[in-house]
Parts: structure tokens; sequence; C-alpha cells
């Protein structure tokens, strides 16, 4: 009777330890609510640099929020592996006729949470973390990326619009003038339907580069985690003028740095460690049985010892299996690093094609077309050429303009592409804040 007394109240004791369940159910409306009630307040300068943009994105976006969540959960799952093994208690109970009536017994089942199975254990719960918190940099860049495309595709549109809006400007006056010559019969109807083509052509420019500054908007929004309302009257820093980049150290770096490339070293060590815990295994695993029995009035101390015994083939299908999937994981890491490599030489070239194409618009196209507009204004001031072909000629302007603005939108995309390939920003504030970001991560484990 003491017996059974002493065990209900360590049963007691234990329960009173336990943690009581909370329910938590999610609000649908709980999220929205919360998006359409963000608000940007704009920093001390008035203007949105990349990085107070980004900083806002770290802050807000929901893609990185979720990441974070999956990184702690996995650095939980390192404290879970980290407990030992569950032991077994049994307790028994026999009544007989006889004298001494009841028999107590109480039993138990420890497992010997040692050597390679712990250890193994635990290493793979702590690469599992590890490969979170590489997932959630991954993740971040890709935000990051998407940040830096919206705002350029930002920039890019109002620049735009602004210069088309006056190249449909004077494509309407051009068209509006042959008109009223062919309507006196002084010109072919030919010149006026040719101007309303290019009337056309200019509006439909103009009403692209509208489009294109709306779907910017709607990307800045998603990568800050704002309604679009909220960067509708966002006034954005121009962007610095960045050197080229020193590109080939760091391509030398990038197979070695980048954060895929590093999650895939972890993949290896992972099946690296499998190995070795299956290695392990072909070896019995141990058990101790420690035990207390009061026997109608003779109390005993029985102790076990039991060995689970490894398959028939002392583990080797398993440790077979597990010897090639480490090969596969070192072949996926060779893989990732030569699509690495592939990547920035592409981005390289392609930049190198961006900057001539640039300079080509810039120093012989537009100053052409600049030169052309002066001949033209000066024979109409003589009286040897008319207002349509100063129309004309001021439009070609604007047109060498527009195709400016797309050389160096080509070539801020080739240096998003570099930026992409190396995982690194060339603005040293970005960069800063990323790798402190990845820190605090680490850091709050």
């Amino acid at each position: 009777m003491k017996l059974t007394i002493r065990s209900g109240l360590a049963g007691l004791f234990l329960l009173s330890a336990c943690q009581t369940y909370s329910p938590a159910p999610p609000r649908l409306d709980a999220y929205p609510a919360t998006l359409a009630a963000r608000a940007l307040t704009p920093p001390a300068s008035g203007q949105w640099t990349a990085a107070d943009l980004l900083a806002v994105a770290l802050a807000n976006n929901p893609q990185i929020a979720e990441a974070v969540a999956r990184a702690r959960t996995a650095q939980a799952g390192v404290g879970v592996a980290r407990v030992p093994q569950a032991a077994t208690l049994t307790l028994t109970a026999e009544y007989s006729d006889e004298a001494s009536h009841w028999l107590y017994g109480v039993g138990s089942d420890i497992p010997l949470d040692i050597g390679a199975r712990k250890s193994g254990r635990i290493g793979q719960a702590e690469l599992a973390a590890l490969q979170a918190r590489y997932d959630h940099a991954e993740v971040v860049w890709t935000v990051r990326a998407a940040l830096a495309r919206a705002v350029a595709d930002r920039q890019a549109a109002d620049a735009e619009i602004a210069i088309a809006g006056r190249a449909a400007d004077l494509r309407r006056q051009r068209a509006e003038r042959l008109d009223r010559r062919v309507a006196a019969g002084e010109d072919p109807r030919g010149l006026a339907l040719t101007a309303h083509a290019d009337l056309v052509t200019a509006e439909r420019r103009l009403s692209d580069a509208r489009g294109r500054r709306s779907q910017s908007d709607a990307a800045l929004a998603r990568a800050l985690g704002v309604s679009t309302p909220a960067v509708a009257t966002l006034n954005l820093a121009p962007s610095p003028a960045l050197a080229d980049p020193d590109w080939r150290s760091l391509r030398e770096q990038a197979p070695l740095t980048r954060k895929d490339v590093l999650r895939a070293v972890v993949d290896y060590d992972l099946a690296e460690s499998a190995l070795r815990t299956e290695v392990g295994r072909q070896y019995p695993e141990i058990h101790i049985g420690p035990g207390y029995t009061y026997d109608h009035g003779v109390q005993k101390i029985p102790f076990n010892l039991t060995l689970v015994l490894p398959p028939l083939d002392l583990n080797r299908a398993a440790i077979a299996q597990a010897q090639a999937k480490r090969l596969e994981a070192g072949r996926s890491l060779e893989a990732v690093q030569a699509a690495v490599l592939a990547a920035t030489d592409q981005a390289a070239a392609s930049l190198a094609t961006a900057r001539d194409a640039e300079g080509l618009a810039r120093d012989r196209d537009l100053p052409t077309a600049r030169r052309a507009a002066q001949g033209t204004a000066a024979m109409v001031r003589a009286g040897e050429g008319d207002r349509v072909d100063d129309l004309a000629a001021q439009a070609a302007v604007l047109d060498a303009e527009l195709a400016l603005l797309d050389a160096r939108r080509a070539h801020r995309s080739a240096i998003l592409d570099l930026e992409d390939a190396l995982r690194t920003p060339f603005d040293p504030a970005e960069h800063a804040l990323l790798q402190d970001n990845f820190k605090r991560l680490g850091a709050a484990r």
C-alpha cells in the first residue's frame, strides 16, 4: 500500500510539471486588415534609398517572416534532438489467495542514448537548423532582388512617361498640321496617314509606360509587405551611379560563399551524418531495465539487459544506400557551383553588351538626332523649311532619348542580373544590412 501511495504521489508530481495546451486558431481577416493599415513613414531626408526600402521589406515582407519562422522551428528541433530517448516504465500487480495476497512490481526499459546514434541525431538537427538559416538568406535575397527590380522599373517608367508624353504631343501636332495641309491639297494623303501611324505608336508607348508604372507599384508593394496605395506617392531617391564592379574577384568567391552553395554543403554534411548513423546501427542497441518487485512478502530487485539486434545483413543495404546518397550530394554540390559560375559569366557578358549599347545611344544616336533637329530649326528660321519638318525633327530627338532610356534600363537590368548571380548588392549600405540581418538571425538561436 505504501508503494502504491508513493507511486501515485510521484505521478501527480510529474503531471503538475506538464504544460497545458492553448488553442490558437488562425483569423483569416487578420492579415488583410493589417496589410491595409500599414503605412510607410518616410526617412528624414524625404527620399527613400535602396537601403531604406530594404529595411522595410525585412520587417514587413511575409515571405521573409515565414522563412524566419521556419528557421526558428528548425532551431527548436535541435533542442528536441538533445533530449535523451524516452524510457518506459511498467507497473505490475498480482493477487493470490495465499497468506501474502499481493505482488507489486515496477519495471523499466532505459535505452543507453550514447555513441553514434546520439551524436548523429543531434548533428543532423543542427545541420537542419543551419540549412534553414541559409534558406532564410535565399528568401531575403529573392525579396531584395524583386525590390531592386521594382524600383528600377518604376524609375524607368516615370522617366519614360515624361518623354513619351512629349513625343505623343509632337506627333499629334504634326498629324493635325498634315491633315490641314492634305485638306488644302498641299500634301498627299499618304503623309498624313504615316503621321497618324506614328502618333498611334507614340500613344501606345505612353500607355505601355503607364502600365509598367502600375505594375512596378504592385511589385514594390509586394516586396515591402504593404498595400499598393501605400507606395503610390513614394518619393524614391535617384539610383546612385555605381562604378563597374570588380566582378572577377567576386566570381571567385561566389561558388564558395553563396547561400545556395552553402546549403548544398549542408546537404552533403547531412548525407555524411546519415552514413555515420547507419554505420553505427550495424552494432546492437543496448537497453537496461532496472526494476523492483514485492513478491508475496519477498522484495526483489531485478535487472534486465536488452540488445536490439541489427538487421540480418548487418545493415549493409542501408549503409550502401547512405553511401550512394552521399555521392549524390557531392554531385549536387558541383552542379550548384557550376550553375553559379555559368550564371555569373552570362550576366557579365550581358552587362558588357548593355554598357556598349548605352554608350552608342548616348554618344552617337542622341547627338546625331539633336544636330539634325538643330539644322532643321535653322532651315525653318531661314524660310527653307516648314513647321511640319521641325516637329518631325523634334520628335526624332525624343525618340532617341527614349532609345537611350531603353538602353539605360537594359544596363540597369544587367547590373541586377550580375548582382543576382553573385548574390551580393553593389550598394555598400544594402550589403551591410543583409549581413547584419543574417548575423542577427544566427544570434537569436
